[in-house]
């Protein structure tokens, strides 16, 4: 008997993650004097004007020999912690600097890369993913195995919802093995 929704395990395959945010380029970020760095915001605002687009799930460390003692069509499956390379950004925004010139300030627009403007992805390499399972039922090696639409964040992905720092989602899985 199911309890809740059956969803397609996700096996380790390096494919994409659903990506998140909206890519709004002539968005100003801060209006600053001339030469400083950044004010970085957090993820919660950038998401607005920011794009992470998909990127392979590919794991932060090497797949050890107990992981591949539960296989999905002879792939490990993903379970709950499991953390993947770090999320990158390729939207920009504005960044006015108020440069001297002449006898006044002018400003000099500056695109700057969302990774540099966004707290979490740590001066431009990008923020974590980790796999938050949401399964209660099936599990491999006493972990929660990873489902279609599982969150890389903690907290519930979505239009309603919020995962942080990563808000995109698992987005492939195994099309014969299923899980509550």
């Amino acid at each position: 008997m199911a309890f809740g929704l059956l969803l397609p395990i996700a096996p380790v395959t390096g494919l994409p993650d659903s990506g998140h945010g909206i890519c709004v380029p002539p968005t100003v970020h801060s209006v600053q004097p001339c030469k400083t760095p950044p004010i970085p915001y957090s993820i919660v605002i950038k998401e607005w004007t920011c794009w992470w687009p998909p990127q392979p799930l590919v794991p932060l460390t090497a797949l050890n020999p107990i992981k591949a003692t539960v296989l999905v069509n002879g792939l490990p499956a993903m379970t709950f912690g499991d953390q993947f390379t770090p999320h990158v950004s390729v939207c920009t925004n504005i960044v006015i600097y108020m440069c001297p010139c002449q006898n006044a300030l002018c400003p000099v627009p500056t695109p700057e890369p969302c990774s540099i403007l966004t707290i979490e992805d740590n001066a431009g390499t990008g923020h974590i993913r980790f796999l938050f399972s949401s399964t209660l039922t099936v599990f491999a090696n006493k972990l929660p195995v990873g489902r279609v639409l599982d969150p890389l964040g903690i907290g519930t992905p979505g239009w309603m919802g919020w995962s942080y720092p990563c808000n995109s989602v698992v987005a492939y899985g195994s099309p014969n093995v299923l899980s509550s």
